[in-house]
């Protein structure tokens, strides 16, 4: 093993370097995670922000801005072809049928996502990275066949490891796994996880450590983002109804080791299950009152 030292010299006198980020805080090379409870929304909202992303267009109602297209490689573990294609009629339906970009025709984006998208259902399949300690040949096979790519998307973690969630060595190895993935492939990588039952349970699901299993897994990630559900409390408040605030879910960006701390935002699922953002009654109290577009892309 070598170990190569920074050039100090190199790295004083020539101009401060600019990161590379793929999200807001998450740069190439380094390994996120999004968390969230289990029916939340976490593959819609992935899906989404990778259509997006390789369209060049703004994601999730304008929760991340536009961006330049790009290549984005996701591996959806637990999820079936016919899943998948279900999910992608919705959201690109999202983009083209209600007109919010007119200049893009459904071919143009069909076209487009067969170029820079590759998505892969693997229901079913083995998919371990770690297995028994050791990593496999899956690792070797996601950093050759996501060359390319600016961002791979890994849903959800489980189904890459035979590991106990609850020991941090395990969770630090598997983490060390997917950064070597960031660093053969040169992308972000995005990992999706599950929120514990006490955070989900007790409200907490914003909090950065409300990820499942060992901290070590949180610890060794250098970008974390929640979505979470609306607690009854805070619906009652704002004077929602239960059944609407089930629409409602909370996005907060808990960890970023390379930006300044970010906003919440809240998103409503539309029909087809899409995700975009929105704004609460109180915050629309105080303004004129607008239409679905205009909260969407303000």
């Amino acid at each position: 093993m070598s170990w190569a030292a920074l050039d100090i010299a190199k790295a004083l006198t020539g101009p401060r370097p600019v990161l590379d980020l793929v999200l807001p805080g998450l740069p190439v090379g380094t390994v996120g995670n999004l968390v969230a409870p289990g029916a939340t929304g976490k593959t819609q909202f992935l899906l989404q922000l990778a259509v997006s992303r390789c369209l060049g267009l703004p994601a999730l109602g304008g929760l991340f801005p536009a961006a330049p297209p790009e290549n984005v490689f996701f591996l959806a573990a637990e999820e079936q072809e016919i899943v998948m294609s279900q999910r992608l009629h919705d959201v690109t339906a999202s983009l083209v049928d209600v007109g919010l970009f007119p200049g893009r025709s459904r071919a143009d984006i069909v076209k487009a996502l067969s170029q820079r998208l590759r998505v892969f259902p693997l229901s079913g399949q083995d998919v371990y990275l770690l297995s028994e300690g050791s990593y496999t040949e899956v690792l070797a096979r996601i950093s050759k066949l996501a060359q390319g790519s600016r961002l791979v998307i890994a849903d959800p973690l489980r189904r890459f490891h035979d590991g106990d969630e609850n020991d941090s060595g395990d969770m630090t190895r598997l983490v060390q796994g997917f950064e070597q993935i960031a660093k053969s492939t040169k992308a972000a990588v995005l990992l999706a996880h599950h929120t514990s039952k006490a955070a989900a349970m007790n409200g907490s699901g914003d909090a950065q450590q409300a990820a499942r299993g060992s901290s070590a897994l949180t610890d060794g990630v250098r970008w974390q983002a929640n979505l979470s559900t609306m607690p009854a409390k805070t619906a009652s408040a704002l004077g929602l109804a239960a059944e609407e605030a089930k629409f409602l879910v909370r996005f907060d960006i808990s960890k970023s080791n390379y930006g300044p701390p970010q906003p919440s935002a809240w998103l409503r699922r539309l029909p087809g299950g899409v995700l975009t953002k929105t704004r609460l009654p109180e915050e629309k109290a105080t303004t004129r009152r607008v239409s679905t577009r205009e909260v969407q892309y303000d």
